[in-house]
């Protein structure tokens, strides 16, 4: 701006020069340069750019550690026969899309055995599943049919099986269990499995099939307790699935027998519970009605009986009767009921 107003500045001398020569009147000649001047200082002055503000920093876009056919898992799953695998990442969701894939007869990566997907945060997925196990190209992934290299390619026959509802929807770890499954479609010699991603999954026994329910059978000995996806599978290799569906839980305690069965009113009985799955913790509770009467110093000796001392005095609401048995084990607040009852006799006549 400053050399452009000097550069002004000399033309308007020489216009002054000529000013005052045509106008032969110095002093009207320096007011006519004075006013000039005055104006180009004027536009110098309107010429400046306005300075630069202060720039704005571009957020950073997190990085996705996953990419679309990445196989994740953790190190002591990375063997699993199932596992999630990524469709896509969303960066202005900032998730993945994933689904279940699983192993070929042959050991290869694989198949989905059923169109599900879900969607999870970024973070979360990339802790809880640390591990890139493997990598596929999600086009070649069939949906429901095992592409094995060993085995003549299944040709679908006939609508995809429909999960519309099983039940029960949880049990207890280390139980056998009977599970009713309610839908459409369904095939004889379908196969149904549980999956526990990261898990080898558990395969039905005894499995009856009709057009619209199964019925099934499954031993779930020393099975990790938490949440698994049901799969129902045709002969053809149609499939369908719900994930999340089904719950294993703590094995529930369960009571086989109490000694004694009765105990005198306003005495102070000793009873032994036998059963299974007590733990150390626990709570052994005798009701009738709104009153509870709980069994004080509760021992429980290798998980199969209890130990402990029913105090039957009125003043703590004890009547005669018949009375439900309860063990609550504390720390998994699970709980099992005694089939039959305890009675209290009156002290008076000894009947109930």
């Amino acid at each position: 701006m400053i050399s452009g107003s000097l550069r002004s500045g000399n033309n308007l001398i020489l216009c002054y020069a000529k000013m005052r020569t045509m106008a032969g009147n110095p002093l009207f000649g320096l007011i006519i340069f004075l006013l000039l001047l005055f104006g180009v200082f004027i536009a110098g002055c309107s010429d400046e750019s306005p300075s630069a503000g202060t720039a704005i920093p571009t957020p950073v876009s997190p990085v996705a550690k996953y990419r679309e056919g990445d196989i994740i898992g953790t190190a002591s799953t990375s063997e699993s026969s199932s596992l999630y695998f990524i469709l896509k990442y969303d960066a202005a969701a900032d998730q993945y899309t994933r689904a279940l894939i699983e192993k070929n007869p042959d050991g290869t990566w694989g198949y989905r055995p059923s169109d599900r997907t879900d969607t999870i945060r970024r973070e979360v997925a990339e802790r809880m599943y640390p591990v890139r196990v493997g990598h596929v190209a999600v086009s070649a992934v069939p949906v429901g049919i095992q592409s094995s290299l060993s085995e003549s390619t299944q040709i679908p026959s006939g609508n995809a099986p429909v999960i519309t509802k099983i039940s029960p929807v949880s049990a207890s770890r280390d139980t056998a269990m009977s599970m009713t499954i309610t839908g459409a479609n369904f095939r004889d010699g379908a196969t149904v499995r549980l999956v526990q991603p990261g898990s080898a999954p558990l395969t039905a026994t005894s499995v009856s099939v009709s057009d619209t329910g199964i019925t099934c059978f499954f031993d779930l000995s020393g099975k990790s307790t938490g949440a698994y996806n049901l799969i129902v599978t045709n002969p053809d290799g149609q499939s369908d699935s719900r994930q999340n569906i089904f719950t294993i839980g703590e094995a529930l305690p369960i009571i086989t027998g109490v000694n004694p069965v009765t105990g005198e009113l306003g005495k102070r009985v000793p009873v032994a519970i036998f059963g299974q799955n007590f733990r150390n913790s626990l709570k052994v509770s005798f009701t009738k009605g709104t009153i509870v009467l709980v069994c004080t110093n509760p021992i429980s000796q290798e998980s199969s009986k209890i130990s402990c001392n029913l105090d039957l005095n009125t003043v703590q609401g004890a009547s005669s009767g018949e009375w439900t048995v309860t063990v609550l084990n504390v720390d998994d607040q699970t709980k099992g009921t005694w089939p039959k009852k305890f009675v209290v006799t009156n002290a008076t006549s000894g009947s109930s």
